[in-house]
């Protein structure tokens, strides 16, 4: 169930070298000369917002009417703000005039339920019918997971100096698969726990620095001691086994002697990852991710 709560963009890709590209290559995209975008003013900075060009074409897309002005700039369409000594206007409170009665007020929560069922079930359907699946070259599978506020309380004890429970916050889980089984131990397995530490924390590092260039904040779990890689020290940790990795769509299974994490294709193939950002699932950053 807690899975379901999660908006999440999956892709699969060949090697997490094709994962760090991207990032670079974004954020070069919008911190270089070339670096175009639309962009709507507001009255305040921060009602100010971009609007990205066509995914498929880019800068070469067509001009959008929406942005007549100089440097493709638009305005809002915004109430005007009323002058503090006008006069007021008193008007009708309908819905306090004209008060539910309680079985109205039933029929429309039982309506609003019902609504709201059939609407997740359409949204898990889209999502089956849509849901990517890897190639025989595909060794790394991405998922970038909106956090919902009732998850977010499990990692705010991993970044106590953030207030994670403000704004966008999305966990990024990274499995690349393995020769090896990961569930038993052998020298083998050893060499090749050591490399994939080595490529992801070298990886993972440059996706947060692409993530800083375009305003963002980011860091990733050392999957060697469980603790974030840049942020402050915190005696929290998050390591492959814990039980907050079944909410991301992993199963932890207890072997006795140990623990392990399970992938959903892979199994115990698997080494994982895990990255947090304040940019959204909608940002093109993580929204136009794609083979490459």
């Amino acid at each position: 169930m807690a899975s379901r709560l999660l908006s999440k963009r999956v892709m699969y890709l060949p090697n997490l070298r094709a994962v760090v590209n991207h990032f670079r290559a974004f954020s070069w995209y919008n911190n270089g000369e070339n670096a175009d975008s639309y962009k709507v003013v507001g009255e305040t900075e921060s009602e100010s917002f971009t609007v990205w060009p066509d995914e498929k074409l880019g800068p070469f897309g067509p001009q959008d009417k929406r942005y007549p002005l100089p440097g493709r700039v638009g305005t809002t369409l915004k109430t005007p703000t009323v002058a503090k000594n006008a006069p007021t206007i008193q008007t009708l409170d309908l819905d306090t005039l004209f008060a539910q009665l309680p079985s109205e007020r039933h029929k429309d929560i039982l309506t609003q339920a019902q609504e709201e069922a059939e609407s997740l079930e359409a949204m898990e359907e889209s999502e089956n019918l849509e849901k990517p699946v890897p190639s025989a070259e595909d060794l790394l599978e991405c998922v970038a997971h909106e956090c919902p506020q009732l998850m977010r309380k499990d990692f705010a004890d991993l970044f106590p100096w953030m207030d994670i429970m403000q704004g966008h916050f999305t966990v990024i889980t990274v499995s690349q698969k393995t020769k090896e089984d990961m569930s038993g131990w052998s020298m083998e397995v050893e060499a090749e726990r050591e490399e994939l530490l080595d490529s992801f924390i070298k990886g993972a590092t440059e996706i947060c620095e692409a993530l800083n260039k375009v305003g963002y904040w980011a860091d990733f779990i050392d999957p060697s001691c469980g603790k974030p890689f840049h942020s402050q020290h915190t005696n929290s940790s998050l390591f492959e086994t814990d039980e907050r990795y079944r909410k991301l769509g992993f199963e932890i299974e207890d072997l006795g002697c140990c623990k392990v994490i399970r992938h959903h294709i892979w199994g115990t193939h698997a080494y994982i990852g895990c990255l947090f950002t304040n940019a959204p699932t909608t940002d093109p950053i993580l929204k136009m991710m794609k083979k490459s």
